[in-house]
């Protein structure tokens, strides 16, 4: 994981870099906010979503494990 000042709009991505998962943080938002964006990308990694799905469908994916109960305090 890295910090890298996006554009106000962006608060973290993931990609593949030389064959290692990369996630990069905004560090101009707070610290819960970064903390949550970090579980996003996280999520999108553990879930293999890396080129293998449309955006919107990784998001929807990404937003149901979210928002399910049972990862509660993730």
């Amino acid at each position: 994981m890295i910090y890298f000042n996006f554009s106000s709009k962006i608060r973290g991505l993931c990609t593949v870099k030389d064959g290692a998962y990369l996630i990069a943080i905004n560090p101009c938002f707070g610290s819960e906010s970064q903390r949550r964006t970090f579980e996003h990308e996280l999520i999108h990694v553990l879930e293999g979503h890396l080129g293998s799905c449309t955006s919107g469908e990784c998001e929807a994916a990404v937003t149901a494990l979210l928002n399910d109960e049972r990862f509660a305090g993730f």
